[in-house]
This record gives C-alpha cells, structure tokens and sequence, in this order.
C-alpha cells in the first residue's frame, strides 16, 4: 500500500483531496514525509528572505501570526 508513504494519507484517507481512493505515486500529490518536510523548510527559507512587512503578511495571512515559526529555519 503505497499510500501509507504519503504525507497526507492519515485514518485511512486523503488529508489534501476530497477523493474517494488514494491513487497512490500516481497522484500529483503525493509525496513522502521527508519530502514534504523538506519544501515545507523551503517555503520557510523563502519567506524569511522577504522584507518584513511582506514577511508579516504572509505569516498573519497563512500562518496565524505565529512568526516562530521561522526561527528554526535555517536560512541559505
């Protein structure tokens, strides 16, 4: 069962699509744990390399205002 390896696959379903059955490394959306983990760390890097006003948009915006969330992001 390949959709025990996808991050979103929890309680027997999709977390991500409203579909009825997992489609498995066919989905565009699937991805591993570790993978997921690593654009989530991408995405972070991105958005600490902003000015701070649009850093602040993003995180009020996506993240609820919780800007720790970036202070374990290693930026490169």
């Amino acid at each position: 069962m390949i959709e025990k390896h996808c991050f979103a696959f929890r309680h027997g379903k999709c977390k991500v699509l409203t579909v009825k059955k997992c489609e498995g490394d066919k989905c565009p959306f699937f991805k591993t744990k570790a993978q997921a983990d690593e654009d989530q760390k991408k995405a972070f890097r991105r958005i600490n390399s902003l000015d701070l006003s649009t850093k602040r948009n993003i995180i009020s915006l996506y993240y609820g205002g919780k800007m720790s969330l970036l202070d374990d992001v290693e930026v490169r």
